[in-house]
Parts: C-alpha cells; structure tokens; sequence
C-alpha cells in the first residue's frame, strides 16, 4: 500500500534512501468532495510503488504484485489509504496522526491537533483530537479599550492571511487502551466547506509541508557540500519527477537551512573543538590550539592533520601564507599555509583563523605552526604586503627569507597610481613594456639600479612618489634580490590564490567554523587522490621520449612525471640556443638564435659557469636554481 500520493521509486544515496516520485500526477476528481477513497488509475506507468508505513494497520487492496504496484484487470492503480474507522488501532500516536494526515492529503484538506488529555498517573498521553484545520471559528479582531465605544479603532497588526474557519465538523479521535495500542475512538468523515480541486496543491496545505527525516539529512548533505538552496530544490523536485510532484516548497528547504544554521548558534566552537577531538583519536599526530578572548570567544584558532605535518617534513623548502581572500561567518579570516609537493601539486600545510590580524594574532599563529611542525623554519616563505605579518615572520621565522607577492604589491600600486600603469591607451603599451623588463629581466642589482634609473628618467619619474616608494621596498619584492632562493611559487602567491578559489566553491562563508572544517578536510582528501593519481603514473608508465638526447632517459629517474614533462619542454628550448665558447672549458655563453626572438627573455645572452670536476653548473638567469628543472641555457652546454 502506498500512501505517499502519486507513484513511487527508490533511489540510495550513501545511507539515505529517498523516494523518488515518478512522472505520473495523480488526478483527483474536480468536484469540491471527492468521492470514497477509491483507487486511482494510472495508465501505462512503468513506476514501482512502495508499501507505506500505516502505523500498523494492515488496509485491504487488490491484488497485488512483488513490486507493490496494485493491478485490477491488467491495469495499474495507486491506492490510496483506506478512510479511517472507529476500531482502528495504531502502535503510537503518531502513526495515528501520520495516517489521518495522509488521509487528508488524499482528499484535500489539512488537519491540526486541537486538544490531548494527559493521564495523571502516568504522566503521558492517553487521548489526541485531530481536526480538518476549518475546524473552530476565527478570532475577533482586537480593538482599543479606551473611548466611547464608536469611536474605539481596530489595534494596527502586521497584514496576514488567515485560515478561514467553518465550524467544520470533520475530525478524529484516538485513545490509548493500553500500551502500544491506540484505537479511533471516533471519526467524522464531512466536511462543510469546498476542498481543493487539485491533489498537486495540497502541498501548500500546512499539515502537508513537512520534509520527510530522510529527505531532511539528504538535503542537509547537499547544503554541507555547499549546493545552493535553489540547487538543493531542483535535485529534490528531479527525484520527484518534476516540481510539481515535490510534496513541498522552495521555501522549505530555505527554512530547513536556517533550522540547521540555528542548530550551531551559541555552540559552533564547542562542537568544533569536540570534532578535532574525534579526529585526534582517528589521526594521532592531528593538531590543534586556540585562544579565547575576555568573554570566553574563540580569538585565535589553528588546525593541522598529521599528513600534512609529515609532508612539511619534506616539503618545507617554500611556503606561501595567506589571508587576503576567505572570512568566515564571524568575520575572521582564512589564514591558508600551503605548500608544493615533488609532482608540483599544491598540498594544504595548516589552516588557521585569526579575529585580530594585528603582530600578536601573527606571532600566535605562526609560533603554534611551527610548534606543529616540529620547531622547524620554513626555508622560503612568500606573502601578500602587511606590516604586521612581517614583524611576526621575522620574530618567529628566524632563518626563513620573506619575499613579499608581486601581485599584491603591483595591485596596491594600480590603487594609488590609477590607470598609469596600464598597459592600454596611446603610448603606455611601451611604458608598461620598459617597467616590466626592469622588474623580470635584471639578473643583478646592479643592473636592476641601472635599468630603473633609465625607467625613471625616460618618462620623467625621478620625482613621483609613488615609484620612490615602490623603490624603497625593492628588497622585499623585486625578483633580482630572491635569484638564488627557492621560489616554485613565482613570484605570487598564486598557489594561495587558486587554493582560495577552490576552497569557495567547498565553503560557504555564511556556514559554521565546524562545517569549514569539515570541507577543508575534503580538500586534503582530494590532493591525496592527486598525489596518489600521480605516483602510480611516475611508478606504471614509461613516458614517451622527445629526443634522442642520453639526459632525456637519466632525467626520467630523477624527476617525477610531472616535473619531467616540464624538463622536456626546457630540453626542447636548449634547440633555439648556441654556445659560444669565453673561456677554457668552464666558462661559456649562450646565445639564442636569431630566429627565435620569441623565448622567455628575448635575444639575451646568458653566461653559464661550469666545474666538472664537482659537477656544479649554473646559469645567470638562476633559473635552476628558483625552479628546479634544468633550464635550456644549462641543457645547451
């Protein structure tokens, strides 16, 4: 027997198994009282009909088949819940209500509960009285009590529609008679009032928009995997077969999110901290720490699972440190510490939120990160421009070297400057071409100093103070002071910036910390998928040469495949130079060809120094040693 009003199928999902509603609408009469419940015909539906629970009470159908789907002379039909009746018995209340209701839903009317009488022995119910929500009379509007009575007016109200009630006699009553037994003790089945006309309305009824518990977590689910509400509804309304057949609204799921958030208000760090808490006991190496401010509010708060702590351990050479982009309900930023790993994918190093992005929530923050990581220094660490981030990383970071992110730097620049160094517009396509030459193409600082000082007095800059002030801060940012430090990174913190797009589309700013957390915890399970995806080609495939070159095939045992696909196209680029010989065999310059003026730094001539005795090779353009793969100047001695 199905009660659930049109037909019906399953569908799993994980643990949750949710019914799903099928094309086929169930029609009901258009007079105002349908008629007995009788069953109604679905021709040529291909849907599966599910039994229903019915509180216990076993209600005669026709002949039926494995699948559920009731069949009178070759022809599917629905039934319907068979109209309750005094003797009727149900094992809880509550199946008792749930049939009345389902009843109701069938033959277009909503019911309410009017009154239950409690035993006085017992403490519990022992009677409900369900009625048709016409049921009673409407309330009297409320008026003033003061002045004569004609001149007393109606008190101002929020305009709200109202039920319209009839003195509708139509109800049911059950009674407990003894435990686990509760019988209809009385039901009138007229009503005194039109009905809806079409069964597909009767989901706006009040009694009828309730979300079934299973649907609930589903929908839940779906919310934790950051799936809009509108989202959420049409994947529900598509199980249904339809809008029409959704048993509710889009207003619901909308209130069955604010439910949700409601649930964490008050207490979302007291549960988040009691899920670190279930992680330390799966994860023992998992860390976490936090402070609280005067009224006992989470100020500081730092997380890192025990994969990440083991990968630092190899993987501390460069870290990039973020917090421009992701602030979380209570408006604390997403501190991000992300690394590179020996495929080149960005792996998650820590997560940490800060209230106050002063020098102390810094120093806190980065003392608790390299407590977790066993006292060790990152080697490089790239950041966006903030005063109070550098005087902590220079507090707690003793040994690392700070670069500050070019981009921020540039961004912050365009703020001040305006469109000056905007590459449109007449004549500033060759202003932005000399800047950006004197920044990425100078190997020294000294000629770094000579080219800016060319820059400035091109363009009649030596007195603007916003390139003074860029100039003051060379140090911090431009490439030629950081040559011979391993940036992979760039010169952005472009790897933050991308893992911040990424984490968007997980986290909904306006969501708990716990539920953060919990989709930060889906990233990393994600990066393992990728790490894991790219060790079995570096273990199981032989990747297909380019050339015939002898480093090609010695190459391919020292790089991972990733990194030796990156190898190859330098080694393809070495074709595009010559060498000219300075001095001894130690001592070369290498030349590209003329016909190649499209290379990474034009028609420049590199010097590569040599000594083969310890085998050290290197190149102007450190190249090698900011990256890591040889470089085609290196690859062409």
């Amino acid at each position: 027997m199905c009660i659930a009003g049109s037909a019906c199928a399953h569908v799993s999902s994980s643990n949750l198994t949710l019914t799903v509603i099928s094309n086929e609408t169930l029609h009901l009469p258009s007079n105002s009282a349908p008629p007995e419940l009788a069953t109604q015909q679905l021709s040529n539906s291909a849907s599966k009909v599910l039994p229903a629970e019915s509180g216990g009470v076993t209600v005669p159908t026709a002949e039926t088949t494995a699948d559920g789907v009731d069949v009178e002379d070759g022809v599917e039909v629905l039934s319907t819940p068979q109209e309750p009746f005094v003797g009727m018995s149900f094992n809880t209340s509550d199946a008792a209500k749930d049939y009345y209701n389902s009843y109701a839903r069938h033959t277009n009317f909503s019911i309410r509960i009017d009154t239950s009488r409690e035993s006085k022995k017992a403490n519990e119910k022992t009677k409900y009285i369900y009625l048709c929500q016409k049921t009673g009379v409407n309330k009297k509007e409320k008026v003033a009590d003061d002045g004569p009575i004609n001149e007393k007016k109606i008190v101002r109200q929020r305009c709200r529609d109202y039920v319209d009630r009839t003195h509708c006699p139509a109800h049911m009553i059950v009674r407990k008679t003894s435990p686990g037994h509760w019988e209809v003790v009385n039901f009138e089945r007229e009503h005194n009032h039109k009905r809806l006309r079409k069964f597909s309305l009767t989901k706006y009824l009040k009694s009828h928009r309730d979300i079934p518990a299973v649907e609930k977590e589903f929908i839940k689910l779906l919310h934790g995997c950051c799936i809009t509400t509108t989202r959420a509804y049409q994947i529900m309304a598509e199980l249904y077969g339809g809008i029409e057949n959704c048993p509710y609204t889009e207003g619901d799921t909308k209130n069955l999110r604010v439910e949700y958030h409601a649930e964490y208000r008050g207490k979302d760090v007291k549960v988040t901290l009691e899920y670190f808490e279930e992680l330390k006991k799966e994860d023992p190496e998992f860390y976490y720490s936090y402070t609280l401010d005067e009224f006992d509010r989470v100020e500081n708060l730092f997380w890192v699972d025990g994969a990440a702590r083991r990968s630092y351990e190899l993987y501390s050479d460069c870290l990039s440190f973020d917090t421009t982009y992701l602030t979380n309900a209570y408006n604390m930023p997403c501190s991000l510490f992300i690394g590179i790993d020996r495929n080149g994918i960005t792996i998650q190093l820590g997560c940490g939120f800060l209230r106050n992005e002063k020098t102390e929530g810094f120093v806190w923050l980065f003392t608790e990160f390299k407590k977790a990581m066993g006292g060790k220094d990152p080697a490089n660490i790239i950041t966006d421009q903030d005063i109070a981030m550098k005087v902590a990383i220079a507090e707690v970071f003793v040994s690392s070297v700070h670069r500050n992110c070019r981009w921020h730097i540039m961004e912050n620049a365009r703020r001040t400057m305006g469109a000056f160094l905007d590459s449109k517009g007449d004549g500033k396509q060759e202003l932005a071409n000399d800047f950006k030459d004197c920044i990425d193409n100078s190997f020294t600082p000294a000629e770094f100093e000579q080219k800016w000082q060319a820059f400035l007095d091109k363009y009649e800059l030596n007195n603007n103070e916003r390139f003074q002030h860029l100039y003051d801060m060379r140090h911090c940012w431009i490439p030629v002071y950081f040559m011979h430090c391993f940036f992979p990174f760039l010169q952005t913190t472009a790897r933050s910036e991308g893992f911040n797009a990424v984490l968007k589309r997980y986290v909904n700013p306006k969501n708990s910390i716990l539920n953060f957390v919990q989709q930060y915890k889906k990233i990393q399970q994600m990066i393992f998928i990728k790490q894991d995806l790219q060790e079995a080609a570096t273990a199981t495939k032989v990747p297909r040469y380019l050339t015939g070159h002898p480093m090609e095939h010695q190459m391919k045992k020292a790089y991972t495949r990733r990194l030796f696909n990156v190898f190859q196209h330098e080694l393809q680029l070495s074709s595009s130079y010559y060498v000219v010989r300075v001095e001894g065999d130690d001592l070369i310059d290498v030349a590209p060809y003329k016909c190649c003026p499209d290379l990474l730094y034009g028609t420049r001539t590199f010097r590569v120094t040599s000594s083969r005795v310890e085998g050290f090779y290197s190149c102007t353009c450190c190249k090698f040693e900011r990256w890591s793969p040889l470089l085609p100047h290196i690859e062409g001695f």
